[in-house]
């Protein structure tokens, strides 16, 4: 199951530094939306600001029919919002399937928990391996994407990733992004993608936008993107 989200006039920032403003932003439902932008543009602070954990300043940001602007991170997931941080953020003193419980928490003790953690594991096989293992010992591309199926279980309906491809090899940001779009296909899920890695994010999304000085400066089908020139130029060194 999926859902939509909807940014209108969004500004944000930290102390008194704007970072953000003024930006319009849409991911349909069972969409993936990618961000792209350089280094710096304002792409975590967008969507710290959709997930609760910097403030907006203006503007409302809507999942679905909700109004979720003044909610804190804490409420969204119970809404069918998670975010993977950069880097994944991981307890890595506990074991790949205690991370994974811990992201479907809330459902301990039900019933449907043992087969949410299946359903996890089919879609990880490599979780399944190394399920015993602390977190903290697993390579780049394991922490990413034990990191992501520990958003899964908590039963979202839109994921947002930020950074997913950072500190890999390009074998491994080609699984990754693999991987989200097997997630769009398989669970329906909405997916927003903030990714410096244009020319991968381009590949697995629907469609894009382009964030420069917290700015939206361009937005169009990721096809037609990652054609243009312009775009080739500035962030895909072609």
């Amino acid at each position: 199951m999926s859902i939509s989200l909807t940014v209108r006039n969004l500004h944000a920032g930290y102390g008194q530094a704007s970072v953000i403003e003024g930006i319009d932003f849409d991911a349909a439902a069972g969409e993936i939306v990618a961000v792209v932008g350089a280094n710096g543009a304002g792409k975590t602070t967008l969507l710290n600001t959709i997930a609760g954990v910097n403030p907006a300043r203006e503007g409302t940001i809507r999942l679905g029919d909700l109004d979720i602007t003044r909610m804190a991170a804490h409420e969204l997931p119970a809404r069918g919002l998670a975010l993977v941080p950069e880097g994944g953020r991981l307890f890595p003193f506990m074991t790949v399937r205690e991370n994974l419980e811990m992201g479907g928490f809330s459902q301990r003790g039900s019933a449907r928990f043992s087969e949410m953690l299946d359903e996890v594991m089919e879609l990880f096989p490599i979780l399944r391996q190394r399920q015993k293992q602390w977190a903290g010992s697993l390579s780049g591309g394991e922490r990413q994407m034990c990191a992501i199926a520990r958003a899964v279980m908590g039963q979202p309906q839109l994921i947002m990733l930020d950074e997913p491809s950072v500190g890999l090899s390009p074998k491994l940001v080609h699984q990754v992004f693999e991987l989200v779009r097997e997630l769009a296909r398989k669970k329906g899920l909405t997916i927003v993608l903030v990714e410096q890695n244009v020319s991968e994010a381009l590949g697995v999304s629907d469609r894009a936008y382009v964030l420069d000085h917290g700015a939206i400066v361009r937005s169009a089908p990721s096809s037609e993107l990652s054609g243009d020139p312009a775009i080739q130029s500035a962030y895909m060194g072609l």
